[in-house]
């Protein structure tokens, strides 16, 4: 008489696979976490008591307003007729001097973009970019 069966299941369950995973899981943690203080560089930045900006006092000027407003030496334009303002640029003195492009910090990136594109067209060639603050 037999009493034990001879196709017994027995369960087991595997670990080196386990620890596989787990260790692949780490290694993706570490590597895609941020670390605290190292991910930014401390830069000493040079200082200078000489240097000297070329800023143009009599010339063509360039103000944009955040509300699409377009200032060329004293005269107004809106930003949405823009055949006047490549006529208006066109008129403009062309003599070598730098043109000072100054724009709002709310005013769109292709606005300025766009008048940069017109006074490329007409050949000037140094704009300074300056940024307004409200």
């Amino acid at each position: 008489m037999k009493f034990v069966s001879e196709n017994k299941s027995t369960f087991a369950i595997e670990i080196t696979p386990l620890i596989d995973i787990v260790f692949l899981l780490v290694i993706f943690f570490v590597v895609t976490s941020k670390v605290g203080d190292s991910q930014f560089l401390s830069l000493e930045l040079p200082k200078t008591e000489s240097f000297q900006s070329q800023v143009v006092q009599e010339g063509n000027e360039i103000v944009l307003t955040g509300n699409g407003i377009l200032y060329i030496n004293d005269d107004n334009f809106n930003i949405d007729n823009i055949n006047n303002i490549e006529q208006a640029i066109f008129e403009l003195e062309n003599n070598g001097t730098p043109v000072i492009l100054s724009a709002e910090t709310d005013s769109l990136h292709i606005w300025v973009i766009s008048i940069m594109d017109i006074l490329n067209k007409y050949g000037f060639n140094e704009v300074q970019i300056r940024t307004i603050e409200k």
